[in-house]
């Protein structure tokens, strides 16, 4: 696995702790902050691949970092936490995480978890690099999709689910297919799948 830069948030200091000797282990470059204030300026400073980040924190909790982490970059984020409701997961989602997973999880799960979004990171040799037609155009390697000429902001789990679609426009796309292939060995939900498809489909219709 290639090392990258990651940023764990969390206020408890064996969580916090454990993580980073997991993630370590891997060869990954590890950060980490006990909130979010101190979790956004190690960000600002770093610019990780990817940030992990617990959901109840003080100072400034997960869905605030969240938020403020998208105003500025496009990087990864999973969710890690406790609050498993469903209202907790499509808010998480609407702030900007890229996966949610509630505590507690095991180690393969969560170096999983972690592999298949850093590979996302990484554009595919043998992909399609461009697509366009009179309505849509996107660049697989920039991550950049345009509707009628207007650029898309687009997540990056949301651009690579356009894309998918895009080029399987020829034929119905079953749930199960959208999951192994968007989310891969992640573990992605019929949920989060729901909210993702719903709000690309906003973003489209408001162009």
């Amino acid at each position: 696995m290639v090392s990258s830069k990651i940023l764990v948030v969390d206020d408890e200091p064996g969580a916090r702790s454990l993580l980073q000797v997991w993630l370590e282990e891997v060869g990954h470059e590890i950060y980490t902050a006990s909130n979010g204030r101190d979790a956004l300026e190690v960000f600002t400073q770093q610019l990780p691949v990817l940030t992990i980040v617990d959901m109840r924190m003080p100072v400034m909790d997960g869905f605030h970092l969240i938020a403020h982490i998208r105003e500025i970059s496009n990087a990864y984020i999973l969710a890690l936490t406790a609050l498993g409701q469903e209202e907790h997961l499509i808010r998480g989602l609407e702030v900007g995480a890229d996966e949610y997973v509630v505590k507690p999880v095991k180690k393969r799960e969560l170096l999983a978890r972690v592999r298949t979004l850093l590979r996302r990171a990484e554009p595919p040799v043998d992909a399609t690099i461009n697509y366009s037609d009179e309505f849509l155009s996107f660049d697989i390697l920039t991550h950049q999709a345009t509707v009628l000429g207007k650029k898309l902001q687009l997540r990056p789990t949301e651009f690579r689910l356009l894309t998918f679609l895009a080029l399987n426009n020829d034929r119905v796309v079953r749930h199960q297919e959208l999951l192994d292939r968007v989310w891969s060995d992640s573990g992605g939900s019929l949920d989060s799948l729901k909210w993702y498809v719903s709000s690309l489909r906003t973003k489209i219709d408001n162009q």
